[in-house]
């Protein structure tokens, strides 16, 4: 399947995740129930085994995984940095931030200048408008990133920041899942195995969503000093 080439950003930082928080609980509910009749519907199909097996779960992890992402980016990164205003590589640019000296952020904005042409702010003007000041640092991270997309350090850091925060919004969804499946084989189709093991897997994954902020803060600052490093 053409479409699913995944590069090495692809596999750890969104597919491995997504199996990981989502792919689990169904396997759980797979192991433990499937209907007669979808068995049936399925076996009845010229080759539907082999499609189900691969080409459907490669299909499914592929979207589940994209869900994923999509609920870590806009529900749990948009509430903890505001769409990147207040993301640390956002946050330690700036002069009121104590992360780096004055010294050194002046000589990032003279790099800055240098390699795209952009003025940030300075830190009078900083205090005067700190939305545009950072609105200005995302712009340029956008542009820094680009520039050192090959720097092989950086991308494992990107990678590592990506798998954490993908996992936590899967985790929304492999909760959901989970509680599915208590039900289910409490109330439906007993099984005290599958509901033992859906406790478990919601626990972990609602320690994810708990702990969501403290994860994607420890690997968000661990980035940005090696993107400001690296640069």
């Amino acid at each position: 399947m053409k479409f699913m080439k995944f590069d090495k950003y692809s596999l750890k930082a969104r597919i491995i995740p997504a199996f990981f928080s989502i792919i689990i609980p169904i396997m759980i509910f797979n192991n433990f129930y499937i209907s007669e009749e979808l068995y049936k519907f399925m076996d009845n199909v010229l080759f539907a085994k082999f499609v189900s097996n691969i080409s459907m779960f490669l299909i499914c992890l592929y979207y589940l995984s994209e869900a994923g992402r999509f609920i870590s980016k806009n529900i749990f990164e948009k509430i903890y940095f505001k769409d990147e205003m207040y993301m640390p590589t956002t946050n330690y640019l700036l002069f009121q931030n104590t992360k780096y000296s004055s010294s050194f952020k002046k000589r990032i904005h003279n790099k800055v200048l240098s390699d795209f042409g952009i003025k940030l702010l300075s830190s009078k003007k900083e205090i005067l408008d700190e939305n545009e000041a950072r609105r200005k640092i995302v712009e340029t991270m956008a542009l820094i990133r680009k520039k050192l997309r090959k720097n092989a350090f950086l991308v494992q850091h990107n990678i590592e920041y990506g798998a954490m925060r993908n996992t936590i919004g899967g985790s929304v969804l492999g909760a959901l899942f989970s509680i599915f499946n208590i039900i289910f084989f409490k109330f439906y189709f007993e099984s005290n195995l599958a509901v033992y093991i859906s406790i478990s897997t919601l626990i972990i994954y609602l320690l994810f969503i708990i702990f969501s902020k403290v994860i994607v803060n420890f690997y968000g600052n661990n980035y940005a000093k090696i993107i400001y490093r690296e640069y």
